[in-house]
């Protein structure tokens, strides 16, 4: 269970201005769930995302998952990250880099070979392998970023935009991955964000809608498509809803 509690962080913008990123901010985010958290940009999402990661410290409030302050559990656990630019070493091939990833994930030297290995078929890049990230295009550094989820089971992942660059083939391929992970994984919380409502509305149960750094609407997917988008939308803007 993902919960917070009161969040707010601040940025600081030139010499004397500071942006509210999140503010005051309370989720609860059940153990096995999936939750889309949509919002314009500069809403709080990234933020959101790496506070959780432990990345960001908040100003105020409490972060805790499954009872411990995020921090301390991520240094125990660890988490799966997909943030919405990816970066990779240039100089590196695609089968290097995950090599390198593994490793320091804490993977045994002899099931290195192996994770990697899967990873990239389950990615599509095993042609690839041997391609410098320096001349990847934004769809394949994608589908590396994905590839580097697939290197050691986690109990959460965060997913930052994880649909950017994909073509259709691999958006539903994605979605396979993401299945694959579930039921690889009992109890797996994901949280993903996304500016495409349709594809959204195809991968999560849960939807969280933050708009200027606040928590504007939660509810559970159930209804359609079209009725999800008027609600997000809604939210977003209450002047629809008149």
């Amino acid at each position: 269970m993902i919960e917070l509690h009161g969040v707010t962080r601040r940025y600081r913008r030139g010499a004397r201005d500071r942006v509210t990123a999140l503010s005051s901010l309370d989720l609860r985010v059940e153990r096995g769930a999936t939750l889309a958290v949509v919002g314009p940009n500069g809403a709080g999402k990234s933020t959101l995302f790496g506070i959780i990661a432990g990345l960001v410290r908040p100003d105020h409030g409490r972060v805790l998952i499954d009872g411990e302050p995020a921090l301390r559990w991520v240094r125990t656990h660890g988490i799966g990250l997909l943030p919405d630019r990816i970066r990779l070493p240039e100089r590196h091939t695609i089968h290097e880099s995950l090599r390198r990833l593994a490793i320091l994930d804490g993977c045994a030297g002899g099931e290195v070979g192996a994770r990697v290995g899967s990873a990239l078929e389950m990615t599509g890049l095993s042609a690839q392998a041997k391609t410098r990230c320096g001349s990847l295009s934004h769809g394949l550094r994608q589908r590396v970023g994905i590839a580097q989820l697939l290197l050691r089971p986690r109990a959460v992942i965060l997913l930052d935009e994880p649909l950017s660059g994909l073509d259709p083939l691999w958006r539903a391929r994605f979605r396979e991955i993401l299945a694959l992970l579930r039921d690889a994984s009992p109890g797996l919380t994901v949280l993903l964000s996304s500016h495409e409502l349709n594809e959204a509305a195809r991968l999560v149960d849960q939807v969280a809608v933050i708009r200027e750094g606040r928590l504007a609407d939660c509810f559970a997917l159930h209804e359609d498509v079209a009725d999800f988008e008027r609600r997000v939308l809604s939210s977003l803007d209450p002047s629809r809803g008149s």
